[in-house]
């Protein structure tokens, strides 16, 4: 389901980490307020360099949101581990592997594994 509603925002004209960002929002219920959305307008095309990719740090900036900082940390590790087992974690190298003149594959990619992440930990036994 995030992979889908991701997919919408950025076809509606959210960039790339925004579009993460906003359909966690919906399938999370949680509040991205506007100023939020606003940081992340210059939160993209890894960083406008090509640099490290801006839907990464999307899902990085929801396990904050989502957990307390140790396990958003732990879950930090885990999404880019996870990502950079079969991919770069490099914006122009990504676009290049996924022959994409836009981002939808690798948004969808990286949402179906930030799904999973949460899923998990949400669903974890308490110790």
């Amino acid at each position: 389901m995030l992979r889908e509603k991701s997919i919408y925002y950025y076809k509606k004209g959210f960039n790339c980490s925004q579009c993460l960002l906003k359909a966690c929002e919906q399938v999370y219920g949680i509040n991205i307020s506007k100023q939020s959305m606003k940081l992340c307008s210059a939160v993209n095309n890894g960083f406008g360099i090509g640099n490290i990719c801006s839907v990464l740090i999307s899902g990085i900036m929801i396990f904050g949101l989502l957990f307390d900082e140790n396990t958003a940390k732990k879950l930090r590790i885990e999404l880019l581990t996870k990502f950079k087992e079969n991919h770069s974690l490099n914006c122009i190298s990504l676009k290049k592997e996924f022959n994409a003149n836009n981002c939808e594959n690798i948004i969808g990619e990286i949402a179906d594994i930030v799904e999973n992440i949460i899923y998990i930990e949400k669903n974890r036994p308490a110790q």
